[in-house]
């Protein structure tokens, strides 16, 4: 039988970086699936990252404008009529902060982490912070709930008291055909002045990434360069660039806040390694990205990013500048570690693909929609 999913596709903009890049994957499959039918609804953001032209054209996609940002209250009332006249059987918010607790259609809300509930410094604000909390506390009762990993299940638990089904977790895919390309390089080189063989960070600038521990490490280690992509995030200072200040390696730290999809799996491949030192992650899909392009992992020793890495990473301690720089030290000289990294890396990342989260999601829509007709008797 067929079900009909409505998307909220207004995080589809270069703001919300992990969210987005699920929400257009998921989209991406669910298109193909024969059973399944989609409307999208998109908002007014820009970006750079994804052809939202390409997703309007899939026979089986519609697309419906929604003059609202994907966080506004105002949009709940709108929800019902929306969904109603678009004959959408399920909802789902790849952003739970979108959805409508008074939508009269069942919602499936993806929570994807509880990085501002994991420490204070990892909020805007106090008033943000206090605010999102009241918020996902009340969707996460009014709506079915999914994650992306089994430790941030665990989390809302922790949180919200709301237990996340497991049929709910919903492991991110990665691009298994990201493995770079010669023309990538050249491009890296000329228009990025980027040689093969650096350090490699890829995330948004905010506090719980945990990149001033990188640039300190860095400092440990002569004549190596890191590279870190990835917008900042003006809500909060630069601590990146004052570790950078304070620890003198602006020659050795480049920093670029935006690199084209198609020049993606170049960067990885071209890497010496990749490291991700977050303290807290709602999955972490840079490291399976990596590890796609036949790149060694250093990854923060955290509960999620074991869940993600599995034994295809090397772990160390989140917080020790010391501890990352003999990691990248080692890793440097050590052939037979990286040879062991390299391969097992791609043989791990082999099992997340987005046709299986895709997949996953179909079944718990399903399933919601089945629930609701049968309440519905």
């Amino acid at each position: 039988m067929t079900v009909c999913i409505g998307i909220d596709g207004r995080v589809l903009t270069d703001r919300y970086h992990g969210i987005g890049r699920v929400a257009y994957e998921w989209i991406r499959e669910l298109s193909r699936m024969p059973d399944v039918r989609l409307v999208v609804f998109t908002g007014t953001g820009h970006t750079r990252r994804f052809d939202l032209g390409a997703l309007a054209r899939e026979p089986s996609v519609s697309v419906r404008p929604v003059p609202a940002g994907p966080v506004d209250v105002r949009q709940w009332w709108r929800w019902r009529r929306l969904l109603r006249s678009s004959g959408v059987q399920v909802m789902v918010y790849p952003y739970h902060l979108g959805a409508s607790p008074i939508a009269g259609t069942p919602s499936l809300a993806l929570v994807h982490d509880c990085i501002f509930e994991a420490d204070p410094r990892f909020a805007p604000s106090p008033r943000v912070r206090l605010a999102y909390r009241l918020f996902t506390s009340l969707i996460v009762r009014t709506s079915a709930v999914a994650t992306v990993s089994a430790a941030s299940g665990r989390e809302v638990e922790r949180w919200y008291g709301r237990r996340v089904p497991s049929g709910h977790v919903i492991p991110n895919g990665v691009d298994l055909d990201r493995r770079g390309t010669p023309d990538g390089r050249r491009r890296l080189r000329d228009e990025f002045g980027l040689e093969p063989g650096y350090v490699l960070h890829v995330g948004a600038q905010r506090p719980h990434k945990n990149v001033p521990v990188l640039v300190e490490a860095i400092a440990k280690v002569p004549e190596t360069r890191l590279v870190l992509v990835g917008s900042a995030d003006e809500r909060f200072s630069d601590e990146v660039g004052a570790a950078i200040t304070r620890h003198g390696v602006g020659d050795r730290v480049t920093r670029l806040s935006f690199v084209p999809e198609d020049l993606l799996g170049s960067l990885y491949a071209a890497a010496g390694m990749f490291a991700y030192p977050s303290l807290v992650e709602g999955f972490g899909l840079p490291v399976l990205e990596a590890m796609v392009a036949d790149t060694p992992v250093l990854a923060a020793d955290v509960p999620v990013l074991r869940e993600v890495g599995g034994d295809a990473a090397q772990y160390v301690t989140p917080e020790s500048a010391t501890a990352w720089a003999a990691a990248i030290a080692g890793l440097h000289t050590d052939a037979e570690l990286r040879s062991r990294l390299v391969a097992a890396g791609a043989a791990h990342a082999a099992q997340f693909t987005w046709c299986a989260a895709a997949a996953r999601l179909a079944g718990a829509c399903g399933a919601l929609a089945k629930d609701y007709r049968a309440a519905a008797r």
